[in-house]
């Protein structure tokens, strides 16, 4: 999928999420059709969506507990050694290139399971962010990531629902960390 627009910087929507839900946003993004960035912030973390045409394509956690590396080895797709041969070229380069594209080459990984490993961390930051009841949204037109070449392509509405059953599902008013564990394990499967 080859995405082409113009980088805008115009904010056509933005808000309090104690006000806007997560839910009601995505409502909007994926019904809407809209294309573009969504960047929310909490006082603990932020995230950065990319939606194209009511699709999810594209997210990113700042404190995400875990990297596509780990997830690698988690997954028993690559071992820690195949991860620690790689890092040394992903380090030394002022031009970072993708940890999982050093991976390929190198031929410790297929593309086909890095790409599934990739949009099942991009659903598992989605399910994440779904809880987040406190902080600020906005949404900038017309862009698109930039060195970004695995896209989730899931629609909005179906992840949406999938991610309000699982916190529904498992909701325990006392055991946050239980939750977060079971989404996380619940979307590598």
């Amino acid at each position: 999928m080859k995405l082409k627009f113009k980088q805008k910087n115009a904010i056509a929507l933005q808000g309090d999420l104690s006000v806007v839900t997560i839910e009601n946003l995505m409502q909007l993004l994926g019904h809407a059709g809209l294309h573009g960035e969504l960047q929310i912030k909490t006082t603990n973390n932020s995230a950065v969506l990319f939606v194209h045409k009511g699709t999810l394509i594209y997210s990113y956690l700042k404190k995400n507990p875990m990297k596509i590396g780990q997830r690698l080895i988690q997954g028993n797709y690559i071992s820690n050694e195949q991860l620690r041969d790689c890092l040394s070229p992903f380090w030394s380069k002022s031009s970072r290139p993708r940890i999982g594209k050093i991976l390929v080459e190198k031929g410790y990984i297929q593309q086909k399971d890095l790409e599934k490993v990739h949009k099942e961390q991009s659903k598992a930051i989605f399910f994440k962010i779904l809880s987040w009841k406190k902080g600020s949204f906005a949404f900038l037109v017309k862009r698109i990531p930039k060195n970004e070449d695995i896209f989730l392509q899931e629609r909005i509405d179906h992840l949406t629902l999938e991610g309000i059953f699982r916190v529904d599902e498992l909701a325990s008013p006392s055991d946050e960390a239980e939750l977060e564990s079971t989404l996380n394990v619940k979307s590598a499967v």
